[in-house]
């Protein structure tokens, strides 16, 4: 949208969320004007696409709305998927109509990688591209503009030995023992910042622990910082030496590219196969996944010292090679949508 909005300044964006934790930290985004999207039942799409009647509609990885993309292939407007990701064992659902026979009528779709374009091609997709992952380009420039969002209770209080982001309770019951037995400086930052959940997390706590709104200045003593409000992990990650990235116990994991792009080694969870980037980050030795308090005891000490300052280095050059996807959807975007076409 940034990119756009650089040579488009007249394009209008309208940016949705379906849930609050999205919704909440882009509300007041100068760029777009921002909307919850109403749930896919019936009539709603009809409704919706008729108030904001777009040029162009574009859905990001997996997010995608049959209803919405129903009411779009009926009314001609075109819509593009980016940053998407089929694996074998999911591509068959939408080899399947009526999922296909949406998809298939996309404008475009831009993979993350080229790994499965055969295969998808083979099942009549005639409008897949490469591109590679929207995610890196913002993420390594919300890397360079960290410095200006640390909070000031965080400023000058030099690196912490973790940065765990994004945690559930499952990464919780390993993180906190293992912080504690190692005797690691650490921050948490919880995906789930309620009351409830940050009052369990410093109960689990033995040792010297404070939350962030309660940091009122720098304290040596405190050995972990739980972040009790949303939207600075991605830039928190600047503080690390080494990342965990939470999720990994559950569905899946949280953004890994975060951390990377900060230059710091991350390590996961088992659940992190529906997440291209995560194995590549493991295959160039800049990530490890873990199963249990043990794995992560030694996947720590693995990422300790000159090896995790060598692993942080790949994180950032993997990066540094799969950037520009940006670039090559908005100038599809720019060379292939009439802007402005519409009475």
């Amino acid at each position: 949208m940034e990119d756009l909005k650089k040579t488009n300044p007249e394009i209008e964006l309208i940016l949705s969320f379906f849930s609050p934790s999205g919704f909440e930290i882009r509300k007041n985004y100068s760029l777009a004007t921002v909307f919850y999207l109403p749930a896919d039942l019936p009539g709603n799409s009809e409704k919706w696409i008729t108030a904001l009647n777009p040029d162009l509609a574009v859905f990001v990885k997996y997010d995608l709305w049959p209803g919405y993309l129903n009411t779009l292939v009926k009314r001609k407007i075109p819509f593009l998927l980016i940053s998407a990701h089929f694996r074998p064992g999911t591509l068959s659902s939408w080899s399947i109509p009526p999922a296909s026979s949406l998809l298939k009528k996309a404008n475009a779709i831009f993979l993350q990688d080229a790994t499965w374009v055969e295969e998808i091609k083979e099942k009549g997709f005639n409008n897949i591209r490469v591109a590679g992952d929207t995610r890196i380009d913002r993420t390594l420039t919300i890397a360079e503009e960290a410095q200006q969002y640390i909070p000031k209770n965080l400023q000058n209080s030099g690196t912490f030995d973790l940065i765990a982001g994004s945690t559930w309770e499952e990464d919780e019951r390993i993180l906190i023992p293992v912080i504690e037995k190692l005797k690691l400086r650490a921050i948490i930052a919880p995906h789930d910042v309620s009351e409830t959940h940050v009052s369990r997390i410093m109960h689990q706590i033995q040792v010297p622990a404070l939350r962030l709104s309660k940091l009122t200045a720098l304290d040596t003593s405190i050995q972990i910082i739980v972040i009790d409000n949303i939207g600075l992990l991605a830039y928190l990650y600047s503080l690390g030496k080494i990342a965990y990235v939470g999720g990994g116990f559950g569905k899946g994991i949280h953004n890994i590219l975060e951390p990377a792009a900060h230059q710091l080694p991350v390590i996961i969870g088992p659940h992190f196969h529906k997440f291209p980037e995560a194995g590549r980050l493991i295959k160039a030795g800049a990530a490890l996944s873990i199963n249990n308090e043990s794995e992560l005891l030694n996947a720590i000490g693995s990422f300790s010292g000159d090896k995790g300052l060598k692993a942080g280095e790949l994180a950032k050059s993997f990066l540094s090679k799969n950037k520009r996807a940006t670039q090559i959807v908005t100038s599809y975007i720019r060379e292939s949508i009439p802007f402005g076409s519409k009475s």
